[in-house]
This record gives structure tokens, sequence and C-alpha cells, in this order.
């Protein structure tokens, strides 16, 4: 498992280099922008890791899903179904990939925030001048934000895990395509169909499940972290199931 997962890294470790590449220049931006008192540097810096953060956690997820779909409809990874593992270790070692992958990127990008907000608060006059700064930003933006640490945290996590749910729905609907639906007409919109439909369902039954208004906030997300965490392991056995026995190589 290890090894398929190496292997799952290794396909999709240049884009990771670009994200990296791209972050470090917007932080420097920031900490330039923070250091010398410059402004624009500091917006350039905030909207750009930002942009990093959100599109980059994003993009992650879509590679996963658009290497996953040469694997099972062209040649690339041909050898990759000869080897001796069964198609639930292969699939899952590119869940695990892409878990790990997006869950870590954002702790890093949440890491880095941290840091940022600690060195903007140390060198820009204190917690109030700093926050109003950023609330100033914002106001130009037309954005606004509420800002809860605790909230923020579990909310984020969740929005991780959310993602990584609609990502192994993809994996499923893309499994469907290339087996149950291959070489049918418009298998690729029925697909692509059946993916918004389980990714609507599966947000729907965790709004039914979870109720939208608990007096326990930590505990109203703790639960709708662990129903997707449900969701995602259904999805998985269902692609897995439907690999071991209807694709063909």
């Amino acid at each position: 498992m290890l090894k398929l997962m190496k292997y799952e890294l290794r396909k999709t470790m240049f884009s990771k280099f670009i994200l990296l590449i791209v972050t470090a220049i917007t932080e420097i931006a920031y900490l330039i922008g923070v250091f010398f008192d410059w402004d624009k540097g500091l917006a350039i810096g905030v909207i750009g890791l930002l942009c990093c953060a959100m599109f980059g956690i994003l993009y992650i997820g879509i590679e996963s899903l658009l290497v996953f779909h040469r694997d099972l409809n062209t040649k690339q990874s041909y050898m990759l179904f000869l080897t001796p593992t069964n198609s639930y270790q292969v699939l899952g070692a590119k869940v695990l990939e892409n878990g790990i992958s997006i869950l870590l990127t954002g702790a890093c990008f949440a890491a880095l925030a941290a840091i940022d907000f600690t060195v903007g608060v140390i060198y820009i006059g204190g917690v109030k001048q700093f926050l109003d700064m950023l609330h100033d930003l914002m106001i130009n933006l037309q954005l606004e934000i509420n800002i809860s640490a605790q909230s923020l945290a579990m909310g984020f996590f969740s929005i991780l895990v959310s993602w990584l749910m609609l990502v192994v729905t993809g994996y499923l609907a893309i499994t469907l395509s290339a087996t149950v639906l291959a070489g049918r007409r418009f298998s690729g919109v029925v697909s692509f169909i059946l993916y918004l439909l389980l990714g609507w369902v599966c947000g729907w039954i965790v709004d039914k499940c979870i109720p939208a208004s608990m007096a326990n906030e930590m505990l109203q997300y703790g639960l709708t972290i662990g129903a997707l965490f449900i969701e995602i392991v259904v999805m998985y056995l269902a692609a897995g199931w439907i690999m071991e026995r209807r694709l063909s190589v």
C-alpha cells in the first residue's frame, strides 16, 4: 500500500511543487508588506495566500480525479493493475494519498495563517491595530469576516473533509463511467450527472442527520465530520466493489 501511495504521490508531485513556489512568493510579499510598511505588498500577500489555500486545495482533489480517469481509460497506468494488488488497494492508495495531501495542505496553510497573524501582531503595533488593518482590507475588497479561532478551525477542517468526500464521490462516478457505462452514448455526461446527484444526496443526508442549530457547536462539527467520513468509506467501498467485478484492463 505504501508503494502504491508513493507512486500516486509522484504522479502529482509537480503541481504540489508549483503550489509551494507560488505560496512562497506570496508569503514573501506579505512579509515585505509587514516589515517595510508596504500596504500594497501586504494586500498582495493576504489575497495571494487566500487564493493559494483555496484553489490549491481544490486543484489537489481535481488533479487526483483527472489522474484516476486517465488510469482507467488509457494505458498510462496499465502495469498498475497487473501488480499483485486488488482494486480496493489500488483505489485505497489513491484515497489515502489524496486525503493526506488535502488535509496536510490545509493544515500547513492554517499554520501559516497563524504564523502570519502572529508576525503581523508583533510588527504592526498590537492586535487591535492589526485586526483593524485586516478589517479595512476586507472592506475594500467588499468581503466580511468574523474571527472565532475554535469555530474557524473546526469549520475549515469540515470543509476539507467535505471536499475529500466529493473527490471520493468523483472516484465512484469515474469508475461507473469506465465500467458499467463503458461504450454507451453520453456515458461521461451520465456519470457527471450521477456525481452531482450523489454529492447532493450525501450533503442532504448530513443536513438531515445533523441538526442545523445545536447548543454545542463543537459537537455539531464533530458529528458532521464523522458523518462525512462514513460517506467517504461507503463511496470508496462501492467504487472498489465495482472495480473488482467490472473493470477490464
